[in-house]
């Protein structure tokens, strides 16, 4: 297996207060994308990493970074303007050889080498998986301000990135995406659009996904108590 990390850097981060390149918001004193290259860059079952990024910013963002941080990027590449076009582009960077990707958002600064053995655990089986973490909160449906049902949260799960794919089946989910017109937030999903299975594995509560200013600090937390 030669899998590769891709490493999706590339939003615009609206909701972060208007901040042109979220991923290098700083969180327990690096750049956010600097804990997603130092967790996969030094995993044994990564041989490389791929970072797609926002068109213009390969300046800024490699004068954020650290010099160990960009010697561990081994391909850049160009988004788009939605987050499925960058991931296209990012598959379509990956060098011959490699055989499977792990997709990461590196608004996800607390993913744990912990998680990545599990997820790459996972592809030795399945050609894919995504790591999903238990709804805690009760779930309704509604309509205006009303509540129309409940919704039984015990078969539902969030699911979380780095999830992970055979590379031929990901790269034949994009197209069959962009033919179609079909567009979703999540990769797996655009594989179930395919018709093909999807396998979980057990994902982390601490894997925070970095939205708004305030997350930071919650991630900073993680972070600091992960050292």
């Amino acid at each position: 297996m030669q899998a590769f990390a891709l490493i999706m850097a590339a939003g615009s981060g609206e909701r972060m207060a208007g901040d042109v390149v979220k991923q290098l918001a700083r969180v327990a004193g690096r750049p956010m994308l600097s804990w997603s290259l130092r967790r996969f860059g030094s995993h044994p079952d990564i041989v490389g990493v791929a970072v797609v990024i926002a068109p213009g910013s390969e300046a800024e963002v490699k004068r954020a970074l650290s010099n160990e941080d960009v010697a561990a990027v081994d391909i850049w590449a160009v988004g788009g303007e939605r987050r499925q076009v960058s991931v296209r582009n990012g598959l379509a960077a990956l060098p011959e050889g490699a055989t499977h990707v792990l997709i990461h958002d590196a608004a996800r600064p607390c993913v744990s080498s912990e998680l990545i053995t599990r997820v790459v655990a996972g592809l030795r089986e399945h050609d894919a998986i995504v790591p999903t973490v238990p709804v805690v909160d009760s779930l309704v449906q509604y309509s205006g301000n009303q509540v129309t049902r409940n919704v039984d949260r015990r078969e539902l799960a969030a699911v979380q990135t780095p999830q992970a794919f055979e590379l031929g089946l990901i790269r034949r989910a994009h197209q069959r995406a962009r033919e179609t017109d079909f567009e979703a937030n999540d990769d797996g999903a655009l594989v179930l659009e395919l018709g093909e299975k999807v396998a979980t594995v057990k994902g982390d509560s601490e894997n925070i996904k970095v939205t708004f200013v305030s997350d930071t600090s919650i991630a900073a937390g993680f972070l600091k108590e992960s050292h």
